[in-house]
């Protein structure tokens, strides 16, 4: 670990990783060349892949503070742990499949630094060939932006309503506040996360960066999306051909329901959820039989 002036380091990263020990090791790579112009603290929180990330972590990347934490918990109970022992002046709850350009990460710190209302920040995000993760920017997930976004809609219709999941008002190469960001790249000031708290652990995986988004701005924070820097963002770095582990799809379908009872309290709020869930349970029940078919297909290969 490096540290600034004032004995902290500039920034804390923290990256939680399950079963992409490749992705990881080019993500770390990418992390060390930050050291040039920054002092950094970095935590790599594994949850127990058992793919040679351990091994790797050990013999490659000494100046990583490493965890396994013995099982499968999910994202923000790992990312928690490790925060709890950060001592930068910013946080940064990075995912092991990005890659972040050198020098990049500097700039977003010294956006984030230079602007006193914004609570967090997040660069643009794309794939490897510079396509736009359009999660990178996102509203609150009504179910009509949602049902838009998850059908392909929002290309049909483009208005604020049927975009609110990906802020579609909001162009890709402008500057703006947002409602919320993906926790592939969340860049936070330590003092925001004193205020408003952690992930919370309710949430397996999926709504935890959305749900800390939202508080930081019920703070008095501002979210802001700044594509002033590209970060690579692969996806679905922890999937294997195509399909997502059996904890991660079940939390993918079931955690909106207890998102929607957080969010919109009240009798139409825990209606909303019910019928939520009836849909995404049958959403799963499908997800679940394809995954099988493809299974039995692969054994007949």
């Amino acid at each position: 670990m490096t540290v600034g002036a004032d004995g902290r380091p500039d920034v804390s990263v923290v990256i939680v990783s399950y079963r992409c020990r490749d992705l990881l090791e080019e993500c770390l790579h990418s992390v060390h060349a930050q050291r040039a112009d920054l002092s950094l603290e970095v935590f790599v929180v594994d949850n127990h892949s058992g793919d040679g990330t351990a091994e790797m972590m050990r013999q490659d990347f000494p100046w990583v503070d490493f965890t396994d934490t013995g099982a499968n918990l999910g994202f923000a109970r790992p990312n928690n742990m490790a925060i709890r022992r950060c001592s930068g002046r910013a946080v940064l709850i990075l995912n092991p499949d990005t890659v972040i350009p050198a020098g990049g990460l500097r700039r977003c710190v010294d956006e984030l630094w230079s602007r006193p209302d914004i609570g967090m920040l997040t660069p643009r995000l794309v794939t490897r060939t510079g396509q736009l993760d359009r999660r990178c920017k996102r509203g609150f997930p009504t179910p009509w932006s949602s049902l838009c976004y998850f059908t392909g809609l929002d290309k049909v219709f483009t208005g604020p309503r049927s975009t609110r999941y990906t802020m579609g008002t909001l162009g890709e190469h402008e500057v703006g506040l947002v409602e919320a960001i993906s926790g592939a790249f969340m860049l936070v000031k330590a003092e925001v996360l004193d205020q408003v708290g952690l992930f919370d652990e309710q949430f397996f995986m999926y709504a935890e960066d959305i749900d800390l988004s939202l508080r930081i701005t019920e703070a008095g924070w501002g979210v802001l999306y700044w594509p002033m820097v590209d970060v690579i963002h692969v996806g679905a770095g922890s999937n294997t051909g195509g399909v997502r582990p059996p904890a991660a799809d079940a939390a993918y379908f079931r955690t909106m329901a207890p998102f929607i009872r957080k969010h919109r309290p009240g009798l139409r709020g825990r209606m909303l959820a019910l019928a939520v869930r009836i849909v995404s349970e049958a959403m799963y029940a499908a997800s679940k039989g394809r995954a099988a078919l493809m299974a039995r297909r692969g054994g007949r290969a």
